[in-house]
């Protein structure tokens, strides 16, 4: 044996000796979420033997923990590239592309796992988070129920399923708002009941009552609307209201609204007309809601209105309203945001009093989900008026889905 022999076979019996300890380590900081440590260690084993398919695994589902889809799924390919028909690598990729909303090429990964495995509730769960973000939802609910059915213990598909059920089933949200003003005024109250019905996958009808007490004047409005899904990236909701006895409240309400979404981005176009005793009024304007990798949104809406008397002769006037936003859920069952707005605010509760000026409000929201069914919304604005005029508003409301 020569010496350049005998120095590889040496390193090869101390790679040997030393690979198990080394892979038990690794795998241990990855079981207990030191995802960057066990990052590092598994890339140290590969690179000693690049033939070694499970820790190539092992850096791509942390690529996944630690919300690098695009290094993930470039590991998994690396391991397709030699095996083909590898299942877990197929399911990898899938879920890999899933997350970076390149459907159509997860869709392919998946459906050659599920050649290769129609019973293994991972590609069961990963083709029902595909046909859901595609809004297959009713495919897609089949295939979460298929993987409970075969693993009952399947936390994830179960809690896919509940989402997915509560998303597309009807809903009821009551909301009940108060407001407080710093002047001789009377406190006002404001119930809101509104019925969502899913009527097919991509259509749903509402309908909408509202009932104030405010200025020593009882009021009420109803009406609804529809909500159409039109593709994958573009929807429509559109509806009105009509004034019972409304004074303060607008006596027609009527709007629309388009949006399209492009990548993580989601534009879109308000269009609002309001019709109050005396006063008729059209706002609306674009906006645009960006969402980052951390689940954080960012939003920004410019509205124009343009105020007309009626009845009377007098001159038009033109309002300029700006509104930003962020917006986040610091876990899976809470929600937080906060929205600055110059302007008109509120446009879902707009009264005649709130128009001929402008105002600088600041609103907090926050939301818990007691199950993916039932939510829990609250909120406070503060409102800067001219004057010095100040409002503080309130909030509370439950939506119930079935």
């Amino acid at each position: 044996m020569t010496l350049i022999s005998a120095a590889l076979l040496g390193v090869t019996l101390l790679a040997s000796a030393q690979s198990p300890d080394q892979r038990a380590e690794a795998e241990r900081m990855a079981n207990s979420g030191a995802n960057a440590a066990a990052l590092k260690q598994f890339q140290a084993i590969a690179a000693a033997n690049p033939d070694d398919i499970e820790a190539r695994l092992w850096i791509a589902r942390l690529h996944s923990r630690m919300g690098h889809p695009e290094h993930a799924s470039d590991v998994y390919r690396s391991i397709l590239a030699s095996r083909p028909q590898h299942f877990e690598a197929l399911v990898g990729l899938g879920n890999a592309l899933l997350v970076l909303g390149r459907l159509k090429e997860a869709g392919d990964a998946l459906n050659r796992a599920e050649a290769l495995g129609a019973d293994r509730p991972d590609v069961l769960t990963a083709q029902g988070k595909l046909h859901e973000a595609a809004n297959h939802t009713t495919l897609a609910l089949a295939y979460f129920l298929r993987a409970i059915a075969l693993d009952p213990a399947n936390a994830e598909a179960r809690l896919a399923a509940d989402r997915l059920r509560a998303s597309r089933g009807h809903r009821i949200h009551l909301g009940y708002d108060f407001q407080h003003m710093n002047t001789d005024v009377e406190d006002a109250h404001v119930g809101t009941f509104e019925v969502n019905a899913r009527v097919a996958d991509n259509f749903r009808v509402f309908a909408r009552g509202q009932a104030e007490r405010a200025f020593g004047l009882d009021e009420q409005r109803v009406g609804g609307g529809i909500e159409w899904l039109a593709t994958r990236h573009a929807s429509l909701r559109a509806g009105g209201m009509a004034g019972i006895d409304a004074t303060f409240l607008p006596t027609s309400e009527g709007f629309v609204e388009a949006s399209v979404a492009s990548g993580r981005a989601r534009w879109s176009v308000q269009v609002r007309k309001e019709s109050f005793d005396g006063l008729e009024m059209w706002i609306g304007g674009p906006g645009v809601a960006m969402t980052f990798r951390n689940g954080v949104e960012a939003s920004a809406r410019y509205y124009r209105g343009h105020l007309a008397p009626t009845g009377f002769d007098a001159p038009a006037t033109t309002t300029d309203t700006v509104a930003l936003g962020l917006a986040g859920r610091p876990s899976d069952r809470v929600g937080v945001g906060v929205v600055y707005t110059h302007g008109i605010d509120r446009l879902d509760w707009l009264t005649v009093d709130r128009i001929g000026f402008e105002a600088d409000t600041l609103s907090f929201r926050a939301s818990y989900d007691f199950t993916p069914f039932a939510t829990f919304e609250a909120g406070y604005d503060y409102q800067s008026r001219p004057g010095p005029v100040q409002a503080h508003r309130a909030r509370a409301g439950l939506i119930y889905r079935f």
